[in-house]
């Protein structure tokens, strides 16, 4: 899972009419067409443009592995699990994995162009273990210099010895697992299934031999049916560890359409309780699905207090931390703790009593060492471009992942990471279409920083395609921004999702603004939408021509714009 403190702004929540939720509710059915084929030898699609962002823009921030200057592979997709608190992609049924050398194949390239930190935003990267362990082989054989992180964790019951000190030996540095729960009941509930006792053994071999490697754990607190006397062992767990650099002990979330959320409702919890635990971050301190407010708060300043405050573990940890991350990322790190008591490292060491003098390190990493000199530049000698036709079809893709800075009451962290599924869309319409498409990315927070910025974008650009990749905790902001559009004028087709699948579409399709729902696959389903929209005079398909396009969800409207009047008025 991605640690990102993400509360929501205090921005007054747009009435139901706005959003197309009220009178813009379609009556119609939701028409969901069939499913689309996974593609199953992930070695067929392209490697990721690198040049379709500005690199050198997004690594002035701290991207979401907490770490700045890295750059971001996908090995995996889907998961041979089915935890009932993540199992979100309803359509996505198999795990399909990229071959060693293809993986390594673009570590390398990414290695040419001057990267030193690479971040595997897998949480299944080492399911399959001989392919974990010839990854890294191979690194070393070719002497690759470079530092990996996990930031979607490993499965830490499958690792051994062997996979830990290779990984360890050729670069690994920040390592996340995940726990969830230290009750053996709790976690055959959620289906997680978790050997607890390799688990641990790992775990504890990682702190005591490599006590540099900064680990992580991911624990959750507030499961339906879970006890009390089961929460209190998740902490115990964390708590026998010396030292877990970053553990994480985060407030239980229902997602939509998850077997969590039904299983909430059977258990008897009410639907108020779900849709708040849907709406805030993990890290909140709001209560829990199930334990009282008390009790939650109990447990939590427990681990704050005996764990994450404690003296004797932050003497042991920081040092190796202070080597490793520089002091901007390290500020940002401790204070998803403390949002209001810490903004840097030295407002922890007072939290904690600990006077700077006792550590035996001073000074930070220097940021200078991981930067990529003309980045932006290298990417194009890799990546050339193709000179676009001056009637090429556009496509504007969007990622509304973060709110805009004026939205002062947000507690969020400013964390910027390049919109890897985007890129990937994108990189696959080019292979396939060359000059005869003009794609654009843009990321809110980044590119643009308010409504009217962003819609100067959209009309400055004139795409005849808008499609925008959705995050829970941003989906109100997501449709306020659709309703910008929308209210400016802007009457162009818009999809969500994508490349990976909706899986809150039928709620999503609620808002008349939206035309489209990508369920997965999108790359190959996004190709077949854009070459039906070139032989209609680049206007979306007819709705019947809709239902041939696998994949993909909509709500059949005639007057799909028919409230923009009204709101502009």
């Amino acid at each position: 899972m991605t640690l990102i403190k993400t509360d929501k702004p205090k921005t007054t929540k747009p009435n139901s009419s706005i959003l197309g939720l009220s009178n813009g509710i379609n009556k119609k059915t939701v028409y969901k067409t069939s499913a689309r084929k996974q593609i199953n030898n992930l070695d067929t699609l392209p490697f990721y443009d690198r040049s379709l962002v500005d690199y050198e823009n997004y690594h002035k921030y701290i991207g979401h592995a907490g770490v700045k200057h890295s750059v971001s592979v996908q090995a995996t997709r889907g998961c041979p699990y089915r935890c009932f608190y993540c199992d979100v992609y309803k359509t996505t049924l198999h795990h399909f994995r990229r071959s060693v050398d293809n993986i390594f194949e673009e570590v390398k390239l990414l290695a040419d162009l001057g990267a030193k930190r690479i971040e595997f935003i897998d949480d299944i990267f080492n399911v399959k273990d001989k392919d974990f362990k010839a990854f890294f082989r191979l690194v070393l054989k070719n002497k690759l210099k470079l530092n990996f992180f996990f930031p979607s964790a490993l499965k830490g019951d499958l690792l051994d010895k062997e996979g830990i000190d290779l990984m360890v030996e050729a670069g690994a540095l920040g390592v996340n697992i995940s726990l969830e729960s230290g009750s053996s009941r709790m976690q055959k509930v959620m289906r997680k299934n978790l050997n607890l006792d390799k688990f641990y053994d790992n775990a504890r071999y990682i702190t005591e031999k490599y006590p540099h490697i900064v680990l992580g754990l991911n624990a959750m607190h507030g499961f339906p049916t879970e006890t009390e006397e089961e929460a209190m062992m998740t902490l115990n767990f964390i708590k026998s560890l010396k030292w877990i650099h970053f553990p994480y002990l985060l407030t239980v979330r229902a997602f939509p359409n998850t077997d969590l959320e039904k299983f909430a409702r059977e258990k008897g919890i009410s639907d108020e309780v779900i849709k708040k635990s849907q709406d805030i971050s993990y890290e909140d301190t709001a209560p829990s699905l199930t334990f009282s407010q008390d009790f939650t708060k109990a447990v939590k300043t427990i681990f704050l207090k005996d764990y994450v405050l404690n003296k004797e573990r932050l003497l042991s940890v920081l040092p190796h931390q202070m080597k490793n991350f520089c002091e901007d990322e390290l500020n940002q790190k401790y204070n998803s703790y403390f949002p209001t008591k810490v903004k840097t490292v030295d407002d922890l060491l007072k939290l904690a009593r600990i006077n700077k003098s006792e550590l035996k390190k001073q000074d930070f990493l220097d940021e200078k060492k991981l930067k990529i000199p003309n980045l932006n530049a290298r990417i194009r000698e890799k990546f050339p471009q193709v000179k676009k036709s001056p009637n090429a079809l556009k496509i504007l893709l969007m990622n509304l992942s973060g709110y805009f800075s004026g939205d002062s009451d947000s507690q969020e962290r400013k964390l910027m990471e390049p919109p890897l599924g985007l890129i990937a869309l994108l990189t696959y319409l080019n292979r396939e279409y060359q000059e005869k498409i003009n794609g654009k990315i843009v990321k809110s927070g980044l590119d643009f920083d308010n409504y009217s910025e962003m819609n100067k974008i959209i009309k400055d650009f004139k795409p005849d395609i808008i499609g925008i990749g959705v995050m829970t905790f941003y989906k109100d902001f997501v449709h306020r921004a659709i309703s910008s559009m929308r209210s400016n004028g802007i009457k162009t087709p818009i999809f969500l999702g994508g490349p990976y699948p909706t899986g809150d579409y039928e709620e999503v399709l609620k808002d008349k603004n939206v035309d489209l729902c990508m369920l997965g696959e999108s790359e190959i389903t996004l190709t077949e939408l854009v070459g039906k929209m070139m032989k209609n005079g680049y206007k979306l398909p007819s709705e019947n021509e809709l239902k041939l396009i696998p994949g993909i969800a909509f709500s059949p409207s005639e007057n799909k714009f028919e409230q923009i009047t009204d709101i502009a008025s």
